[in-house]
């Protein structure tokens, strides 16, 4: 896609849909193996996204996360997960589409989501292809670690970005203390 059409065609950020399904699913698998492999090794790939995951994973993560898809032109050019705790999981953009504002758009719509609840702040663990855009967007690291996912170990990064005062560090549920701690030291 040029940048032409991408100012052409007006981006949506809305609350997915379940019609939005097929596409997520297609985004998160494509975007691992064409964007996220010059990062990890093609085991880590195969272990990572090892096909398109079917309806129903996707439907349940539907309704743990709110979910927010980018839209251009009809397409579902991005897609992002949060969680009513703060926490950032889901976060793919079309590889086309790289670099083009969506994730920008994406992470401006979740930050406003989080504000309303009062959250203090968000929290990923990220790749190190997204590091990079988190680093970007205000986030800063917590801790380097490697997480193992089917069996293969993933060098990732504990990001996090504070958004509130002091006064809401109550709000995040204690299973994310690490980040409590973080966010307002």
């Amino acid at each position: 896609m040029s940048k032409g059409n991408v100012k052409r065609h007006k981006m949506e950020v809305r609350e997915s849909r379940e019609a939005d399904i097929p596409a997520v699913a297609r985004r998160y698998y494509d975007t691992v193996h064409r964007v996220n492999a010059r990062d990890y090794s093609a085991q880590q790939i195969e272990a990572w996204a090892p096909g398109v995951a079917n309806e129903s994973f996707w439907l349940e993560r539907f309704k743990r996360y709110r979910v927010f898809v980018a839209e251009q032109a009809g397409v579902a050019t991005g897609f992002a997960e949060f969680a009513t705790t703060g926490h950032i999981d889901c976060f793919y953009m079309h590889h086309a589409w790289q670099r083009q504002g969506v994730g920008f758009r994406l992470m401006e719509r979740r930050e406003r989501e989080a504000r309303k609840r009062m959250l203090p702040g968000l929290f990923p663990d990220v790749s190190i292809t997204a590091r990079p855009f988190f680093e970007k967007m205000g986030f800063r690291v917590v801790r380097e670690q490697t997480k193992r996912y089917r069996g293969v170990g993933f060098d990732q990064t504990s990001m996090a970005k504070r958004l509130a005062s002091r006064a809401y560090r109550h709000v995040l549920v204690s299973e994310n203390d690490w980040a409590r701690a973080h966010l307002f030291a």
